[in-house]
């Protein structure tokens, strides 16, 4: 069946995509950092070509196909993403017709194949088609960048942060800052490097500094404080 999704060069959309059965494949450090690490190679246009170096120098690392990627345009721009135990979000825009559709194909099948050949396993990882929805409006794009670097609290915390009622910021903001599978401290340290985003600016701009960015999250996910006394 064909994508009901038709996704637009310039256009912003939310992809979601979850493992088969809900497999935690995830929790697993080697995995989820093989999966970071698709989320940069295979949004360019040369991906083929590096994921065959890679094939080709067992010892390789991402660093020595640094070249081949700055040699190469990006399909799209990843503005946010959280990688959690069964499934990924992802906030991004197409920069090149079918740039969406090709990454995340290239992408799930790199990480199907390494699990694949590490657990002696075979067919697919991911659900047969990942989730799409088009971002309509400023107040969705701002909305989506908060759910995603919330994501992890699910686990982390409590999934009260959905309904605006956890205690206590600065432990919360803790678990966030050290959980390594997001783009959060890139928003918050505006030292902090991280090479699979692009294009943040349209979310950053809309905040006077990191420190503001951080309230904008705070306020969603804590209490009012007036409605309890500790």
């Amino acid at each position: 069946m064909l994508r009901k999704e038709k996704f637009v060069p310039g256009e912003y959309y939310h992809i979601y995509s979850r493992t088969i059965l809900n497999t935690p494949e995830f929790r697993n450090i080697k995995n989820t950092e093989r999966l970071r690490q698709a989320f940069l190679i295979s949004n360019s246009t040369r991906s083929t070509e590096a994921y065959q170096f890679l094939r080709n120098n067992e010892k390789a690392t991402i660093k020595d196909v640094a070249e081949i990627l700055a040699r190469s345009e990006k399909l799209i721009d990843i503005l946010c993403y959280v990688i959690m135990p069964d499934h990924y979000h992802i906030l991004i825009c197409e920069k090149q017709e079918n740039g969406i559709t090709k990454f995340i194909r290239s992408c799930n099948t790199s990480i199907a194949k390494y699990i694949n050949i590490k657990n002696d396993r075979r067919g697919p990882l991911f659900e047969s088609r990942f989730k799409s929805k088009h971002i309509n409006s400023n107040a969705y794009l701002l909305h989506l960048s908060l759910y995603i670097h919330l994501n992890p609290l699910d686990f982390l915390v409590s999934k009260e942060w959905r309904n605006h009622k956890l205690k206590n910021w600065d432990s919360i903001k803790n678990n966030l800052v050290n959980y390594k599978w997001s783009s959060l401290n890139s928003y918050l340290d505006n030292n902090h490097r991280n090479p699979i985003i692009s294009n943040t600016e349209i979310i950053k701009e809309q905040f006077n500094n990191e420190k503001d960015y951080e309230n904008y999250l705070r306020n969603w996910s804590e209490i009012d404080k007036e409605l309890y006394i500790d």
